[in-house]
């Protein structure tokens, strides 16, 4: 019997074809070059390596700028829960709170005193066991130098003595407040209406290199740029504090640059309205 070996196959007598199985090794009878090698070159890692940085990049920019806007979400509803409970006191005493602390008194008014802290304050994460939020911080500092002369040491009820004993703060808060001010800046601020604000969030904005005005007297000017002022209607906007002029606002943002005169002659009206109410008249 003759047989022709060809790719397989088998050649059998009367003309019939049948495929037998090879041994041995198969080989690729097409020619090999360089770029038939496996793996990846030196070129090719290095792309694929700057890939996944620009990747991890824009992964972790879209990771922080959630956490920015959930803090400043959280932050905006503490401020109008804030505002609601100094308006509900306002409503069942007749008078306004003289501190934060008051409304914390029992849960009455504000059920959690942790709603009073910003999540951006690094101190809130020891709320309940320091007295370091930035509101513990500044919140005195608004007061102007010499406001103990003239009208702004006459009580609102009762002796200055006992108004001066409720606005002791002995909570942790972060949100500066108007609620200590004295009597006839308090009463400017009514003037203002139900857009002006009762509490204002520095902490969102950025830190300025300190000067003398903030060495131990004025902390509250150490922030400059983004601030969130609760008003007295309830709501929450947004500003941008600026002591330094050409700064210009952006988008629906207002941008106040010192509206009121030198630092510590009067209170700080730039955090609290959009323009400085005018000085009362008083009754001769």
């Amino acid at each position: 019997m003759v047989a022709a070996r060809c790719l397989g196959r088998v050649a059998c007598p009367g003309g019939t074809v049948r495929r037998v199985k090879q041994s041995g090794p198969q080989v690729d009878p097409r020619p090999r070059g360089p770029r038939d090698r496996r793996g990846f070159t030196l070129v090719e890692l290095l792309t694929i390596l700057a890939l996944i940085a620009v990747l991890a990049t824009l992964i972790a920019s879209a990771v922080a700028g959630a956490k920015l806007r959930a803090q400043q979400a959280v932050c905006s509803d503490n401020l109008r829960q804030l505002i609601t409970a100094i308006e509900v006191y306002s409503r069942e005493t007749g008078k306004r709170p003289r501190s934060a602390t008051r409304l914390t008194h029992h849960g009455r008014w504000l059920a959690d005193a942790r709603l009073l802290i910003c999540p951006t304050d690094p101190a809130g994460r020891n709320a309940g066991s320091t007295n370091a939020a930035w509101g513990n911080v500044a919140n005195a500092s608004q007061e102007p130098w010499e406001v103990e002369r003239g009208p702004f040491a006459d009580p609102e009820t009762g002796s200055w003595q006992s108004e001066l004993s409720e606005s002791v703060e002995t909570v942790s808060f972060s949100y500066l407040h108007t609620l200590g001010w004295r009597r006839q800046a308090w009463q400017r601020l009514a003037d203002a209406g139900k857009e002006a604000g009762l509490a204002v969030c520095q902490l969102h904005g950025v830190r300025v290199p300190p000067t003398a005005l903030t060495a131990g007297a004025k902390p509250y000017l150490s922030w400059e740029g983004q601030t969130y002022r609760a008003q007295r209607d309830g709501a929450v906007v947004s500003r941008r504090i600026f002591r330094s002029s050409g700064v210009p606002g952006a988008g629906s943002e207002v941008t106040t640059t010192a509206v009121q005169p030198a630092p510590g002659t009067d209170y700080p009206w730039e955090f609290y309205v959009d323009s400085v109410p005018p000085q009362r008249k008083e009754a001769h």
